[in-house]
């Protein structure tokens, strides 16, 4: 073969020789919880930033975002069908959604409130 056409398969197999290095059932299952839990991760990636804000540096910002994090996890709730909500289907819909949304709003008041 001359040094201007290809191989064949070149390609498939350098894409052969990195997966044998890596686990396909250890990645997989990791690909599948988060695809699952998105709406669950989420809010409370945003939740935990604000934890996280609130006790290290400033309390209003940490609060504003843990309020933030939890309002969009009453917005996933009310918006995305049952069957993709993951862990963040609980009780019915509604009862959910008001739980949450009342539960911002407290930790809204609360850091508006509160002096820093």
């Amino acid at each position: 073969m001359s040094a201007t056409t290809p191989q064949p398969n070149s390609e498939l197999r350098a894409l052969r020789a990195v997966s044998v290095n890596e686990n396909p059932k250890q990645i997989g299952r990791w690909q599948k919880l988060i695809r699952r839990q998105w709406p669950t991760l989420i809010p409370l990636i945003i939740t935990t930033v604000g934890i996280v804000l609130a006790t290290q540096i400033n309390f209003r910002v940490g609060a504003l975002i843990f309020s933030l994090g939890v309002s969009i996890a009453a917005v996933l709730r009310a918006s995305l069908p049952r069957f993709t909500l993951g862990w963040l289907y609980v009780r019915t819909k509604w009862i959910d959604v008001l739980v949450l949304a009342s539960f911002s709003v407290l930790l809204l008041i609360l850091s508006i409130v509160v002096p820093s």
